[in-house]
């Protein structure tokens, strides 16, 4: 179960840390609207495949 979350939050985290932003310093707030996009992303491919 924590590699699936681990892999989930893998977007976000790369970015959060190539901007130097700590959890502590909004980087949770940083890390969710990157998640958001690229899941989202993957999310609207995948339909668009079944449309």
């Amino acid at each position: 179960m924590k590699t699936l979350l681990w892999l989930f939050l893998l977007p976000g985290d790369l970015v959060r840390q190539k901007l130097g932003i700590t959890v502590e310093q909004d980087g949770g707030l940083i890390r969710s609207f990157i998640n958001m996009c690229f899941w989202g992303a993957i999310a609207l491919l995948v339909a668009l495949n079944y449309v």
